[in-house]
């Protein structure tokens, strides 16, 4: 079965919150939870973050699963290796994507890397600074 950026790889430790959406927000987007509302991530944003596990319309209500659960994200540009620390993509174009950090600081950390991803490729993240 393959799976798509936004699927919940397991439930033990799942985080779900439910909060308003500030934009339309697509399905495995990575957002920034900011003023007690959700927008997609874009670059030189800070945490903290979450990502979405269903389309959310902008004004709507929608679920986001937050740290310490474990997603499926999808990689931007350079992709993502395993067991590294993730961040918010700085291309413009990849809007709610991660790809690797080479000196994470807190703020800027999606989570962790549990598999490579190449770019554009799904691959899992367990939310969260570890």
């Amino acid at each position: 079965m393959a799976h798509e950026a936004g699927d919940i790889v397991f439930e033990i430790g799942l985080q779900i919150i439910t909060i308003t959406a500030g934009e339309d927000i697509s399905k495995g987007d990575v957002v920034t939870l900011v003023d007690g509302m959700i927008a997609d991530v874009t670059a030189g944003e800070t945490g903290p973050f979450g990502v979405a596990i269903a389309d959310i319309a902008n004004g709507e209500e929608g679920e986001v699963a937050i740290a310490p659960s474990t997603v499926y994200l999808t990689a931007g540009t350079g992709g993502f290796t395993a067991f590294t620390h993730v961040m918010p993509s700085e291309t413009a174009t990849e809007e709610g994507t991660v790809v690797d950090v080479a000196t994470p600081t807190f703020d800027e950390v999606v989570g962790v890397a549990l598999e490579t991803a190449a770019a554009t490729a799904v691959g899992k993240v367990r939310l969260g600074y570890f």
